[in-house]
């Protein structure tokens, strides 16, 4: 495993380098949403669970037709840069909106309003990623997708780590500016958002992609149709199919991984800003070294360990008793997440072609939104349906969510394959028998 390759010219190119910087510039403000604005809508608002879940399946219901028509229009008109700075811009006003209504209305319509808003900001942020991802077919090459992925990954935690830095600044009470309250951080953390997403919306925003010829299916249709299409590419839809597993499961305990610890422990904000950097750190180290373990062992491979162990981390957390434990479980939780996404993006991007990359990072969106319906909504279900056992609910949910990221190995090992072979091995002594 030769770490050094991550070092080379090739990956640090002028593109890259602004494909890698928005990649970290959105996690300035994504992460202080998972930690603070969950805890404002649940803690200090007194509302349910599933209060937050909501925007998630709204958007995604949305984004099951949209995504993957928006990324089959950007490879018709080549026009990917001006969808990633338009949406990019609109998820900067989204979020700025959930502060100003949070503040400026009086309840309970302040908090309906933020949650609206905080839809529309994931509504334009993963509609951003479309076009972003996409990207990665023209400025790399095709042997450097996985550790252009990697790096990517790697250098987002940066982001996430800054974002929660900052935030300390606020919680702890050394800056006042913005404000005192669980909204306070999200200004912080928007204002280093737009600030550093500025190179990538210069360059990336210019970088206009030769237009393909192909007709765009109806958008109610074109799920459906280029759902059906990938099976055209080999592993295209198992990757697909696993996706949405695992990352049902991940995206749903970090959304809630802030009330977990809160309800389950009780520990301050800055015990859970200490936890969340552990788990950001982890995250970059799986990252980094993703792509040389995927150079050895093949990404499906490295794929499958990872989301194995990830599974295992997950169930791990939901049974651990003691601060400690629990603080070294999210570590290992952080580490298999940086690699299973890592590895995910760039295995996806080594089994389409150039010319459809829109369409299937569309596909891939769209696998990550749909499982933001699923995943809050059984974690909800369970919280409601045990909360005569709370906290213990909070556990059963975690240990939930853990089962499903190992259902997410399943599809990418091959298992009909198997069968197959067993039936026809079966077959084989049959026919030796009667001979």
């Amino acid at each position: 495993m030769n770490l050094l390759a991550n070092f080379k010219r090739e990956l640090w190119t002028r593109e890259l380098l602004v494909w890698y910087l928005y990649d970290c510039a959105n996690s300035f403000v994504t992460i202080v949403f998972t930690l603070y604005f969950s805890q404002w809508v649940i803690v200090d608002n007194k509302l349910t669970d599933l209060w937050l879940s909501v925007p998630f399946v709204i958007v995604t219901l949305i984004l099951v037709f949209l995504s993957t028509h928006v990324g089959a229009i950007g490879d018709r008109l080549g026009n990917h840069n001006r969808i990633f700075v338009i949406t990019t811009i609109l998820s900067m006003a989204s979020a700025l909106g959930v502060v100003i209504v949070g503040r400026g209305l009086s309840p309970p319509y302040n908090i309906y309003l933020a949650l609206i808003l905080y839809g529309a900001y994931q509504f334009f942020i993963q509609l951003a990623i479309v076009p972003y991802y996409a990207f990665i077919k023209h400025i790399s090459s095709p042997q450097g997708y996985d550790r252009v992925s990697g790096l990517g990954f790697t250098i987002s935690q940066f982001g996430s780590i800054g974002g929660l830095l900052l935030s300390l600044l606020i919680i702890e009470g050394y800056v006042t500016l913005f404000g005192t309250d669980r909204l306070a951080p999200i200004l912080l953390g928007l204002a280093a958002f737009i600030i550093v997403a500025i190179p990538p919306l210069l360059v990336l925003g210019r970088k206009r992609l030769l237009p393909v010829p192909i007709i765009p299916a109806p958008f109610f249709k074109s799920f459906i149709l280029n759902l059906k299409s990938s099976r055209k590419y080999p592993g295209v839809f198992p990757l697909l199919l696993a996706y949405y597993f695992f990352s049902d499961a991940i995206a749903t305990l970090s959304l809630f991984s802030a009330v977990y610890l809160q309800n389950v422990f009780g520990v301050d904000d800055a015990f859970k800003v200490n936890v969340y950097i552990l788990i950001l750190i982890g995250f970059a180290i799986g990252a980094f070294i993703t792509g040389p373990l995927s150079d050895r062992f093949s990404h499906r491979k490295s794929l499958i360990v990872a989301l194995i162990l990830e599974g295992l981390s997950i169930i791990s957390v939901a049974l651990a008793t003691s601060t400690t434990i629990l603080a070294i479980m999210f570590f290992v939780f952080g580490v298999m997440m940086g690699s299973v996404y890592a590895s995910s993006r760039g295995y996806l991007a080594s089994l389409v072609p150039e010319k459809e990359s829109g369409t299937y990072f569309g596909l891939y969106t769209f696998a990550e939104r749909f499982a933001s319906v699923l995943g809050p909504l059984i974690w909800g279900i369970i919280i409601w349906s045990f909360a005569g056992f709370f906290p213990t609910n909070y556990r059963i949910a975690a240990f939930v969510m853990g089962a499903i990221t190992l259902l997410g190995a399943i599809p990418l090992m091959k298992i009909m394959k198997l069968f197959r072979r067993i039936r026809r091995f079966r077959c084989l002594r049959e026919e030796c028998r009667l001979r």
